[in-house]
Order: structure tokens, then C-alpha cells, then sequence
């Protein structure tokens, strides 16, 4: 369950910018520029690293949410909602995270027990403590054996 509040948070928006959209407001807490990871394709059983790039307008502070719903062939596959700062606390850009911040980089394993080959169209919407969006994103991840 780690694994997927941790992708939440990070993995599902290691996709190009091409295949992920945005699908928040001009409103929300951070306004993504960039979005990439190494390696790409994500294989499992691999570390991937994601950096987002972006202008942080409220500081991210503990208590923020993040809620990742997956879909196969538009049939629910997963949701889960997980505390977003516990989530990247064992990194290196652990909650609170300043508005001065522009660039964040963070690696984490993908388990052997995440299936390959199958494409899952992610939803993964985050709010900061208070309820204020933080961002909103969707599009489609495979991970390659």
C-alpha cells in the first residue's frame, strides 16, 4: 500500500507531459512545467526518479492528501487516499515544502508484484492541508518487465 501512496504522489506523474494532462485549475497549489523520469519506460523491480519542475504558490504542509484512482478498460482497478507528506517523508523534500521550491527529484523502487505490459489510466489528485487543490493529473502508465 506504501508503494501506491508513494507513486500517488510521485510515480503517477513520472509520465512525459504528453501523456499526462492536467486536469486542475489555474487556481490550484502548483502549477507543474515539467515532468520527467528516469528510466523510461518504468520497468518493474526498478528504482525510477521522478523531478518535477513548477511554481509552488502555498507552502505544502503536513496534513496535505493525495488520492490516486486506477482504471483497466475504464473499470475501477484502484483507489487509495494516503497522507501525501508521510508519503515522501523518507526523501529528500520531506513536508513542509516552501513555495521557494522549484525543482524536486525523488527515487523509490517499483515492487516486483506491480503487474507489466497492462496499461492503467491514473487519476491522481492532491489537496494541501486546508482542502485547496493542490494539483490534478490523469493519463496512462505502463510499466515494462
Amino acid at each position: 500500500m506504501k508503494f501506491f501512496s508513494t507513486l500517488a504522489a510521485l510515480a503517477a506523474l513520472t509520465i512525459s507531459a504528453q501523456a499526462f494532462t492536467s486536469c486542475g485549475k489555474a487556481t490550484d497549489d502548483l502549477q507543474l512545467t515539467s515532468v520527467s523520469y528516469t528510466p523510461n519506460p518504468p520497468r518493474v523491480g526498478q528504482n525510477i526518479c521522478v523531478t518535477l519542475k513548477g511554481t509552488l504558490k502555498k507552502e505544502v504542509t503536513q496534513g496535505a492528501m493525495i488520492r490516486v484512482e486506477g482504471k483497466f478498460w475504464g473499470m475501477p482497478v484502484y483507489d487509495q487516499t494516503a497522507n501525501l507528506c508521510d508519503s515522501l517523508a523518507g526523501g529528500a523534500n520531506p513536508c513542509p515544502i516552501p513555495t521557494t521550491t522549484t525543482e524536486l527529484t525523488q527515487c523509490f523502487p517499483i515492487p516486483a508484484n506491480v503487474p507489466a505490459n497492462m496499461e492503467i489510466n491514473l487519476k491522481v489528485t492532491s489537496t494541501n492541508n486546508g482542502g485547496s487543490a493542490l494539483f490534478c493529473i490523469q493519463g496512462p502508465i505502463t510499466f515494462k518487465p
